[in-house]
């Protein structure tokens, strides 16, 4: 199948169906450029995220699953500025041009892009060892973007979600390790399906002060946010939110993993104190796990409670 026609009939009926009716998107695929057109008020925010096969995802790993977690971790991105997704490129080096396999990846793409108004305008196909590339494009007023360069002295520090499954899933998705069935589901899901925190993002932009997604472990992670508003941080360990499951499971493990697995996709972010009240309002509205878990100091950066390595994923 030539390249051309592997786009347009395996992408076409899923994440390239978004375009439709779509007044942002001027002209998606078929073109030498996508074009499109930002409303007004509003910036457009990009990032992008590279998956390579056997380093970041299984051999002959479910391109089902390949494809839900490559949008996952980059919308993640979004999420992390408070931005609304529109559309996104995909690069897509693969080893042979295999239509069952495209179209499985193309439908783990839309099971998230769909529903969250992402749409595929463009990109490039060559052959070669699997890797794929996503950049992904969204809007915000900038005025509200969340920076990981404002966070203050005196600031409370949250995050969403639950840590540490995704790294602990690690050899159960490898197939390093056996468990039970039940344990299986449970930590395969956290690994392959980690849950976008879009509109908690959005939400919460308004009242926050920094803000960044949690993909190389919460503890290097938040250094970046420490670094870029020169403060520093005291994290206290037992306040860490980790699953019953992860606890039973690795009860020796489980702070180690929550603090540098990484792979949680969860948002860290700052605010200041009196906002509080209205953090809480707004993710028990959203149904949205958050803890507060320390606070912003001067300088400084310590883990009350742990003692061990706080280094986190290593791209090199």
């Amino acid at each position: 199948m030539k390249e051309f026609e592997l786009i347009q009939n395996i992408f076409q009926a899923s994440v390239m169906a978004n375009t439709q009716g779509r007044g942002d998107i001027l002209l998606g695929i078929g073109d030498d450029c996508a074009q499109v057109q930002v409303p007004q008020g509003q910036s457009l925010v990009f990032s992008m995220d590279t998956l390579v096969e056997g380093r970041h995802f299984p051999f002959d790993a479910d391109p089902v699953d390949i494809g839900y977690r490559a949008v996952a971790t980059c919308v993640s991105d979004l999420a992390a500025m408070g931005a609304k997704p529109a559309f996104f490129t995909l690069g897509l080096t693969i080893p042979e041009s295999d239509p069952q396999w495209l179209a499985g990846l193309a439908q783990g793409m839309a099971e998230l892009a769909e529903p969250i108004g992402l749409a595929l305008v463009g990109g490039d196909t060559t052959k070669g060892p699997l890797t794929i590339t996503l950049q992904v494009h969204g809007y915000i007023e900038p005025e509200l973007a969340s920076l990981r360069s404002s966070a203050k002295v005196g600031d409370d520090i949250y995050v969403t979600g639950l840590l540490g499954n995704s790294a602990a899933a690690v050899p159960i998705v490898t197939g390093e390790l056996q468990v039970t069935s039940e344990r299986f589901d449970y930590f395969y899901e956290r690994y392959w399906r980690p849950q976008h925190r879009l509109i908690g993002g959005m939400a919460l932009k308004r009242v926050v002060h920094a803000m960044m997604d949690i993909s190389d472990g919460l503890a290097q992670d938040i250094q970046h946010i420490l670094k870029a508003s020169c403060v520093g941080a005291q994290l206290d360990a037992n306040l860490l939110p980790i699953s019953p499951e992860l606890i039973q499971w690795q009860p020796e493990a489980a702070v180690t993993f929550a603090l540098t697995g990484g792979d949680d996709y969860e948002l860290c972010f700052t605010a200041p104190k009196e906002q509080a009240t209205e953090i809480a309002l707004i993710t028990q509205t959203l149904s949205l796990p958050c803890t507060k878990i320390g606070e912003v100091v001067a300088k400084g950066f310590t883990i009350q409670g742990y003692n061990g390595d706080i280094t986190g994923w290593q791209h090199f």
